[in-house]
């Protein structure tokens, strides 16, 4: 579709790997342009694009101005976030606690000169302690509404939720789960940098690249993934050889590349990320040297594909909302279970795994839920 070209032709501009679109768009398709962004959270990212067009090639008057409208909450939203990060981190550091901030603001600061127009949700914080620490924790500021297998949800901004994980990431298929909490429990500490700039610890390189690479497929499986978390994952590439991790325990820039893909094996990510290579250098432009492993062009467009029917976190996938929405907990594993279909010819394993890895997760939560009375009321 010309249409999506255009979009990607947006993107890159912003990023800038391209210095113009393929057409001046019409009226009509700067609309569409536009609801593009917006379904895949990427409003700001593609405004700063907008902006380095010629004022004869921009969308009308008004369009523009709501574009900037929205841009300027983006970049209102984005300080007062690495604010809270900042008060968050020295919160936990006065208990005793090491943490760092995960995704969203961590990623931002890697978007150089559009940082402040990458579209954020939530706060993650990676508190590193045993999860019964985090959550009496988090029990203990009076604002903790939830907790499962993977993080504790809180409400100690008005206008932010926390998950304070105590697990950084997770999979329903249980042998890469075993592998990433071993991986994070006995590495993961040891590749947290400090950025001063930012006031609070980040992961270094390699955690970034798991992280995401395992979070952008959770969701694939789960819900849906968008192109806002694909394009946190170029920038994490574009940063490899960037000054930020000099005190993490990663390895040097030589042996950094086969490092992380070595990870990414022991973890069978790689199929997935050979699909998010293709989309890296034939959508976004990512040279080649920063490329992780060789693009799976099949896979790739599958992916591609999926995320621009799904949106940002599968919130727009018209294939799943009938399910999604419905109280019956059947329904909705049924909506799960023909997502999960589709998927089958490229992430066979991960298929299979999913009904398991749900039954473990939801006894999980079940085990340790028994006896809680205070949450039921919140």
């Amino acid at each position: 579709m010309i249409i999506e070209l255009l979009f990607f032709e947006l993107i890159r501009i912003a990023l800038d790997n391209a210095n113009s679109l393929i057409h001046k768009p019409s009226d009509n398709e700067w609309k569409q342009l536009y609801n593009m962004a917006k379904k895949q959270s990427l409003v700001g990212i593609c405004f700063a694009a907008v902006q380095r067009l010629p004022e004869d090639e921009r969308p009308p008057e008004m369009l523009y101005l709501t574009w900037m409208g929205m841009a300027a909450k983006i970049l209102q939203r984005n300080e007062t976030l690495n604010r809270q990060c900042v008060e968050l981190q020295r919160m936990l550091a006065t208990d005793g606690f090491n943490s760092c901030v995960l995704k969203g603001q961590a990623v931002a600061s890697l978007y150089c000169s559009i940082a402040g127009l990458r579209q954020s949700g939530d706060i993650d914080m990676w508190m590193v302690a045993e999860p019964e620490k985090v959550i009496d924790w988090a029990r203990a500021t009076g604002r903790m509404y939830y907790y499962d297998y993977h993080h504790a949800d809180l409400s100690l901004y008005q206008d932010t939720e926390i998950e304070l994980h105590y697990r950084p990431s997770l999979s329903r298929n249980l042998v890469r789960n075993a592998r990433l909490q071993k991986w994070f429990r006995e590495e993961g500490s040891r590749h947290i940098v400090y950025r001063e700039e930012l006031g609070f610890a980040v992961p270094d390189f390699i955690f970034n690249v798991v992280l995401t690479m395992n979070h952008n497929f959770w969701h694939l499986l789960y819900e849906g993934v968008g192109m806002r978390q694909l394009l946190d994952l170029y920038f994490i590439l574009r940063s490899k050889n960037a000054n930020t991790s000099a005190s993490s325990a990663q390895a040097d820039d030589d042996n950094l590349h086969c490092e992380t893909l070595k990870l990414l094996k022991h973890l069978k990510l790689l199929r997935f990320a050979s699909a998010s290579m293709w989309i890296m250098k034939e959508v976004f432009g990512l040279e080649d040297e920063y490329l992780l492993c060789e693009p799976d062009e099949d896979a790739g467009r599958f992916l591609m594909n999926e995320i621009m029917q799904a949106g940002n976190f599968g919130k727009h996938d018209e294939r799943l909302k009938e399910g999604r929405y419905k109280t019956s907990r059947v329904g909705l594993m049924w909506a799960w279970m023909k997502h999960n279909l589709r998927l089958i010819k490229y992430y066979p394993a991960d298929v299979l795994w999913t009904p398991i890895g749900i039954l473990r997760i939801s006894l999980w939560r079940r085990w340790h839920y028994r006896n809680e009375n205070e949450l039921k009321n919140i």
